[in-house]
């Protein structure tokens, strides 16, 4: 099997999974670029969207220099099918934030010999629903091609999917050590220790990653410095909590997620009144949503004990 047969983004369905959903009734936009591996552009390749539990499908096409984009879509988690001819197509998940500009590249491979069909089973058993098979298909090739970093990804995805946590973790640290340079990877396994509640191994994933991808406008790496700084408001550090979500939010400003998590970093800090208006600030901006609710629960107790006689 070549190096790099096909590259699943499955990171952002692990990222996400350490911050909570952005704030509802709003439309996402997914862009981005799809070459294949030797980065020659593939023009009018596919992307297939498919929502199963509400009966919606979607269908976007990259252009002549393999640059997709659309907007209006709604937030939710999809069944995706990345495809062109000639090429392995890309079965995946995926999950878009409401209100959120997501950039995904994919890289399409060739068949190869080692390990393709096992590759390919894994793949189709993730679109029909089926982990188990998933597992036992990547494991498969996992035999076949335990050089390349995308099968234990996959593989690790899979796991992780049955419930097999610490098997996925293990698959990801493999895949790490394999490719220490793809920051992807480093975000995928920082998901995936938050998930383990491993906190002090999720810093270092999530911050090798950011060490090779700071760029906030890459939507992985936004989402890993979200739940960085969530990860360190649980290990009790205010100081670094603050100036993740502060760096988020100078990325994206306004968005509900890192707004709470800064105003509570800042509460958790002493600091009660820039708390407060941040608080304020998410009820306002992002009403009806988990987090406005959260939020004016705090807003209240904090404006007893602001209240004379309190």
């Amino acid at each position: 099997m070549q190096r790099g047969v096909v590259v699943a983004m499955v990171a952002a369905a692990l990222v996400s999974s350490a911050a909570v959903s952005f704030a509802q009734g709003e439309m996402a936009v997914m862009q981005g670029n799809i070459t294949a591996e030797d980065g020659t552009v593939l023009p009018e390749a596919t992307i297939k969207l498919n929502d199963q539990a509400r009966g919606r499908q979607f269908s976007i096409k990259a252009d002549k220099k393999g640059y997709y984009y659309r907007r209006g879509l709604p937030y939710g988690e999809y069944a995706m099918v990345v495809e062109k001819e000639g090429y392995v197509s890309v079965n995946d998940k995926v999950r878009l934030g409401a209100g959120v500009e997501h950039r995904f590249d994919f890289k399409l491979g060739k068949g190869a010999p080692e390990g393709a069909k096992e590759f390919a089973e894994g793949f189709a058993a993730f679109g029909r629903g089926d982990n188990d098979a998933a597992v036992k298909a990547f494991e498969a090739a996992v035999q076949k091609a335990p050089e390349l970093p995308e099968v234990h990804v996959n593989l690790a995805l899979a796991y992780l999917r049955v419930g097999r946590k610490a098997e996925g973790v293990a698959a990801l640290e493999k895949a790490a050590t394999l490719s220490p340079d793809e920051p992807r990877t480093q975000f995928q396994l920082g998901g995936a220790y938050v998930e383990m509640a491993d906190l002090d191994k999720a810093i270092v994933a999530f911050e090798k990653g950011l060490a090779k991808q700071p760029d906030l406008t890459n939507t992985l790496a936004y989402e890993a410095t979200v739940a960085l700084g969530a990860v360190y408001f649980a290990k009790g550090d205010a100081a670094k909590s603050i100036a993740q979500f502060e760096k988020a939010l100078a990325a994206r400003p306004g968005l509900p997620i890192p707004t709470l998590g800064l105003a509570k970093a800042y509460l958790s800090s002493g600091d009660a009144d820039k708390a407060l208006a941040l608080f304020r600030q998410v009820v306002a901006s992002a009403p009806g949503t988990p987090e406005a609710t959260l939020a004016d629960i705090f807003v209240k107790e904090l404006e007893k004990t602001k209240a004379p006689g309190s």
